[in-house]
């Protein structure tokens, strides 16, 4: 078969498979939604932007610039240029926020890469993917819920004075 022959189907071949950047972002619109928001900020970082709805929803917006965008770019004298196999240059996410927690991902922009929609966007939503589940916070570190009272340490070591050591040690020996 001739060079000339293959390559459309090489494209295509290329194109059904899917790039790994559009792979990431299909995930992420299905494995995040319900994630907690502070574990969202935590792999995904701190939004450029933020908006209060009037229905008392969130919008947080993250932005990816790609100045790299690959591909091969032809331009002919007369005729003009076209674009082959380039990705998209900017993604725009909005996560949407209800009850502290993300209830979805809309990708806006020029965020299409080569062989997938929204591919652009992956590099922002790519840590949340990877670690879907929350980070442990150890209980010492945590806020108590607003309006309670705050909890000693439950295993937080006694203090070791002279009389305790005594003590322990008189219980220890039966005394």
């Amino acid at each position: 078969m001739r060079l000339i022959h293959a390559l459309p189907l090489l494209c295509l071949a290329l194109t059904a498979c899917g790039s790994p950047g559009a792979r990431v972002a299909d995930q992420a619109r299905q494995q995040l939604v319900g994630m907690d928001v502070n574990d969202f900020q935590a792999c995904a970082g701190i939004p450029s932007r933020t908006q209060t709805l009037g229905d008392g929803t969130r919008l947080l917006s993250y932005e990816q610039k790609n100045d790299n965008v690959g591909g091969l770019n032809v331009n002919l004298p007369v005729i003009g240029g076209f674009s082959l196999a380039g990705s998209g240059t900017y993604c725009h996410v909005l996560v949407r926020v209800a009850q502290n927690r993300v209830i979805g991902l809309n990708y806006t922009g020029d965020n299409d890469d080569v062989g997938g929609e929204n591919g652009v966007c992956a590099p922002i939503v790519r840590g949340c993917v990877r670690q879907p589940v929350p980070a442990f916070v150890p209980p010492q570190l945590r806020e108590p819920p607003p309006g309670s009272l705050p909890q000693p340490l439950a295993n937080a070591p006694l203090p070791q004075t002279p009389a305790a050591i005594g003590m322990g040690a008189a219980l220890h020996t039966g005394s």
